[in-house]
């Protein structure tokens, strides 16, 4: 299809902030509805690309009519969100933005994290973004970030027990830190610079930044 256009998944989180969500839309983005993510879409003047899902939880399944659906089954083995993933990445789109995502129901939030790790390990990227946060996994080795000055950023272990990790451009600078997931001291840092530096040297984290308000 075009692997560089960004992929933009939206799920059905009852706490969508729409206004938020379509500001984060861009044009040529691709953009793929999530069952009860047409509900959300609808109140925007977007029209989606694609439309997944078993439609137990979208109100309006009429919404966009003519525009392309695939219909699963309430009994599968997947979450409508996840068989979005594996239909872009079928279609060859790498960068992911996922929205919609977060907020509601703690096993669908679990789950959409987790989706960060599957595309990490497909050589894809994901970003899971609200009007709070923006999630993403960190890639191992040294990462750059373009950030305000005193954005709060916390790194946490994610799919496994430990992370070692190092920091520049932040309040509590930190090198080489060993990081468990079962004592995550790395929370609520806070930029010194607008351009920070985390690097992965060991395990696996999510990286979080919270919006300034």
């Amino acid at each position: 299809m075009a692997a560089k256009r960004r992929c933009v998944i939206i799920s059905a989180s009852p706490d969508c902030d729409v206004g938020y969500m379509r500001s984060c839309i861009r044009d040529g983005d691709y953009i793929v509805c999530a069952d009860g993510g047409v509900d959300h879409l609808s109140k925007t003047d977007i029209i989606p690309d694609l439309i997944v899902g078993d439609f137990d939880s979208a109100r309006d399944g009429s919404a966009f009519p003519g525009v392309e659906t695939i219909s699963l089954k309430v009994r599968k083995i997947d979450t409508d969100t996840m068989h979005c993933v594996d239909v872009a990445l079928d279609r060859g789109f790498t960068e992911f933005l996922f929205l919609g995502a977060t907020g509601g129901r703690t096993d669908h939030l679990l789950a959409n994290l987790a989706i960060l790790i599957y595309l990490s390990k497909k050589g894809a990227h994901g970003v899971i973004s609200d009007s709070v946060n923006d999630i993403m996994l960190l890639e191992n080795g040294l990462n750059t970030f373009h950030t305000e000055v005193g954005a709060t950023v916390s790194v946490i272990p994610f799919g496994e027990t430990s992370a070692e990790v190092s920091y520049t451009g932040m309040s509590y600078p930190l090198e080489h830190g060993a990081v468990n997931v079962d004592y995550p001291y790395t929370i609520s840092n806070e930029s010194v610079s607008d351009v920070i530096t985390v690097e992965l040297h060991k395990g696996r984290a999510l990286i979080i930044f919270v919006h300034k308000k």
